[in-house]
């Protein structure tokens, strides 16, 4: 890691407010400066303009197609920086396959990304949530490649001294460091940066700016990467946090401070501590001039909708509280851009931003997707070739379809087989006495679809092929980091977890034509529950009804966002008690609340206790040894391998294990989907094909099925 900073100032947390420069008390016309910021967030490793999973190029993505827009942004002005926001090293087949490569590699070689990146003359970048997806030594490792400076403000070293099992909640390593820790914490990054940098101005003039630059990145890495971070690292609150620093920044000569924190604004409008999503607070911090950030992989500016009713937000213009800022999307499909004016009336010894005339926007790629940066594309082209033949290697033979088109309307293999995978999992540990389940309780599994439209028309899972190879691994199952866990819960438990689900993925329909999704609910929390087998590996079906046209049983907004209550938690419907979750059975019975069942699932979902339901289990097993996704690989491997050398074709059968009710047969409802369904849509009874197209929020292309109830 870098040289850490020690803190030393005061142990009073109080706001100051500070203006963005001085002016004099004559009235100067003051000199202006135009400085164009420019910023990429959410790459995950994508390069290549290339879909690895279907094994095809020219994609709407990937840095070699952004940065033509980069340089083109920078060649309009006179002045400008570039900056990435995070997420970075992790999230693509290209990143998976640097990671198996391991920290050897990158002790005598670059990391992919940087490869690229150092192409553009970054002059800064901020360390995203999932940078710490493969440990502590890799990010170091990774990062030292980058030919510009990294800053995280809400990360410190973990110091037994400072922190004692009594500081916090349950365990000594818990993240909720309050204020008094921050003058004593000692930084695991470079909290900060202060770049002097020489602009034009418009009387032609060339005048010094020091520009402090701050990063953040969400507080919950501590849950998500705990096999990697606990004792560790030490998190803090990301508004605590730049309030303290900011005050620090100014003090060292900052003239204008740029904010780049891996958190976003979706849901982040309440003044809680520990908020992932802390855009919204950040920007009423006096001090902090423009900001750029990320995390939740949504553009803005934009005309949406997405952000309505937020107070302070103009999302059309791009303004928070009126101070500038951007979210460029995900996977390089945007730049984000704003235009400060800066100006001073002291010869410049001092600048202030005029956020009134300064000014944001996003860039889109441009449509010919031909345009590409060549020396991107060569500098990467050895990762990329080992990438695509390592993304060949066959597994299993098979004989029939596997997608995720219609997660949420009908029981589907691409979740089945991760859950299968689990499950099989789980069910070793028990039978070899690692994991010891009470008596007469229940084994189950629960994963969700983790390519469901959320990057676009195209971004679902769409196995049509005669073989699994490890390129539908990953496809399978996305997130690399995610490890085994199991949680020991009651029927009860199941049955709250399935209302938060259902609550804000399904709209309340009533009559014909309705829309039945919340489209802007990210698939990947629609868990999905499965029953495994028995000992004797027959098939043991879990079954429940969601029935849709009941109102949600928690509190959500127009458009699927759970709306909490004062303790941070989602809300009951005020309007009444509803419930959509029915008749969960288990071999054909139905079972009582008070049935204990143990759950096998992932870290990420394990650490999720704001979830009803979740919030009242038991974390019984945890595995760091293994990914989920190597849960996955491990299993389709065992079912190749139970053959015989002539293999013959793998047929999975689908369980069927929930239903969607509520409406009289033959009613039919509409949602969306990729068009890349339209063949299979033929092949599922209830499901039907139009000719309307829809968007998603800032995503297009989309097609509007039918799904009739039976």
């Amino acid at each position: 890691m870098n040289t850490p900073t020690k803190l030393a100032l005061s142990t009073s947390m109080a706001v100051a407010l500070f203006g963005c420069g001085s002016s004099s008390d004559d009235e100067q016309t003051p000199v202006t400066i135009d400085l164009r910021l420019m910023e990429t967030t959410d790459l995950h490793g994508n390069m290549m303009p290339y879909n690895y999973f279907s094994n095809q190029g020219q994609q709407d993505y990937g840095f070699a197609r952004t940065a033509p827009v980069i340089r083109q942004a920078r060649e309009e002005v006179a002045n400008s920086m570039l900056f990435d926001n995070g997420d970075l090293i992790q999230g693509s087949p290209m990143a998976d396959y640097m990671a198996n490569l391991g920290l050897e590699y990158l002790e005598k070689n670059r990391h992919s990304v940087y490869k690229a990146m150092n192409l553009l003359d970054y002059d800064a970048a901020n360390i995203g949530n999932h940078e710490f997806n493969y440990g502590l030594e890799y990010l170091d490792a990774a990062i030292k490649g980058a030919n510009f400076p990294y800053v995280v403000a809400n990360v410190f070293k973990y110091d037994e001294t400072l922190v004692t099992p009594d500081s916090f909640e349950s365990q000594s390593c818990e993240p909720h460091i309050d204020s008094e820790f921050l003058d004593q914490a000692e930084t695991a990054f470079d909290p900060y940066l202060i770049l002097d940098r020489d602009f034009i101005a418009d009387d032609g003039e060339t005048y010094t700016v020091s520009v402090g630059v701050i990063g953040f990145t969400p507080p919950n890495i501590m849950s998500w990467d705990k096999t990697h971070l606990e004792c560790e690292v030490l998190v803090s609150d990301i508004k605590t946090t730049a309030a303290y620093y900011v005050e620090k920044m100014k003090d060292d000569g900052a003239d204008i401070i740029v904010a780049i924190p891996h958190t976003g604004l979706s849901g982040g409008d309440a003044d809680v501590p520990f908020m992932d999503n802390a855009t919204w607070q950040l920007a009423q911090i006096d001090g902090i001039d423009a900001i750029m950030f990320g995390h939740d992989h949504n553009n803005f500016p934009t005309t949406s909708g997405s952000y309505d009713g937020m107070e302070g937000v103009d999302a059309p213009t791009g303004k928070v509280f009126g101070k500038p800022a951007v979210m460029p999307g995900y996977w390089g499909n945007n730049v984000g851009v704003i235009d400060l004016v800066l100006e001073t009336t002291n010869s410049g010894e001092s600048w202030s931003v005029n956020h009134a005339q300064s000014t944001a926007e996003l860039r889109s790629l441009f449509a010919d997707k031909n345009a590409v940066a060549a020396d991107v594309v060569q500098a990467v082209m050895e990762d990329h070739d080992g990438t695509v033949e390592f993304m060949k290697t066959p597994i299993l033979q098979i004989e029939q379809k596997i997608n995720s088109f219609f997660s949420a309307i009908e029981s589907d293999l691409s979740v089945q087989i991760v859950n299968e995978a689990q499950f099989n999992w789980g069910n070793k540990i028990t039978s070899d006495g690692t994991l010891e389940m009470e008596p007469n309780s229940i084994l189950l599994s629960v994963s969700a679809p983790f390519k469901g439209g959320r990057g676009g028309a195209f971004d679902y899972t769409n196995i049509d092929g005669s073989e699994l190879t490890n390129a539908s691994v990953a496809d399978l199952y996305v997130f690399d980091n995610n490890t085994p866990a199991v949680l020991k819960l009651t029927i009860a438990d199941v049955k709250e977890w399935l209302e938060t689900i259902a609550s804000q993925q399904y709209k309340t329909v009533t009559e014909q034509d309705d829309y039945l999704l919340h489209q802007m609910f990210r698939s990947y929390n629609l868990d999905i529950f499965y029953g495994g087998w028995d000992a004797d590996n027959n098939p043991i079906s879990l079954t429940y009804s969601i029935d849709v046209n009941q109102p949600p049983r928690y509190y959500v907004d127009d458009s699927g966002e759970l709306i909490n209550d004062t303790e941070n938690k989602p809300q009951l419907n005020p309007a009444g008690d509803y419930r959509r979750i029915s008749d969960i059975s288990y071999n054909g019975a139905v079972l009582n609340d008070d049935q204990v069942v143990y759950v096998v699932t992932n870290n990420y979902r394990a650490s999720n206790n704001w979830i009803p339901g979740v919030d009242n289990a038991e974390l019984v097993y945890e595995d760091g040894a293994y990914s989920n996704r190597e849960l996955v690989d491990q299993y389709l491997n065992e079912l190749a391998d139970s053959y015989p050398e002539a293999v013959p074709l793998h047929r999975f059968e689908n369980a069927q294990n929930f239903s969607l009710t509520g409406l009289a047969a033959g009613t039919s409802v509409k949602f969306l989907s990729s068009p890349d369904g339209d063949v299979f849509a033929g092949e599922v009874d209830s499901i039907t094909f139009t000719n309307e197209t829809g968007d998603v929020g800032d995503n297009s292309g989309f097609s509007v099925y039918q799904y009739t109830f039976e």
